[in-house]
């Protein structure tokens, strides 16, 4: 599921790149920017969500799968802020100019 929606989003963003570099209406790509990063932002919401009931269930059991559960939620959890990040580079490129 989260590598689909990286595939798309990269794919958007390279698009996103290409209108911007041709002229394209900077509120449409701005809107279109927004549109890409909704599911990310959606699963990093997701992240959060699931990160505070893993700490929970750490703080009252301490089981090693809770502990391998919160790891491989706070690497997707910086991914996703990096691809965040990214979309955030972009709107920072449609404003600047």
């Amino acid at each position: 599921g989260l590598l689909e929606e990286v595939f798309t989003l990269n794919e958007e963003l390279d698009e996103i790149r290409e209108a911007r570099e041709s002229g394209a209406d900077r509120s449409s790509l701005s809107a279109r920017l927004e549109r890409a990063g909704a599911p990310i932002v959606a699963k990093q919401e997701e992240h959060d969500r699931q990160l505070d009931e893993l700490s929970v269930a750490w703080d009252e059991r301490h089981e090693h799968g809770t502990l391998e559960a919160l790891r491989d939620l706070v690497l997707e959890r910086h991914y996703l802020r990096n691809l965040l990040e990214t979309i955030e580079k972009e709107k920072a490129l449609l404003s600047a100019r």
